[in-house]
């Protein structure tokens, strides 16, 4: 009996756990949601480490093509570097 509710309470907790996923559109919602550049950036690099590992080598080509359009003026090496790493790092 303890046994079946341990494996209850571990199914519970994993399927609570939120999985990360990668959504091209919530990363291009970020460029549209702040109009500073420093907090833009900012976001956008969060949103990297928060999910980026989550991210496919198609949807990281995406991200890449289309951050001159959703940094603006936020669009800087250090992200451009951040998405290429990820994709060399993808599946």
């Amino acid at each position: 009996m303890r046994k079946l509710l341990l494996i209850v309470c571990v199914s519970l907790v994993s399927a609570a756990t939120p999985k990360r996923e990668c959504s091209t559109a919530e990363w291009a919602a970020i460029g549209y949601e702040y109009n500073d550049p420093a907090q833009r950036s900012d976001k956008l690099w969060e949103w990297l480490t928060d999910f980026g590992s989550a991210c496919t080598r198609e949807q990281l080509t995406v991200i890449y093509i289309n951050l001159p359009t959703v940094a603006g003026t936020s669009d800087t090496m250090r992200l451009r570097a951040r998405i290429e790493q990820l994709w060399g790092n993808a599946k």
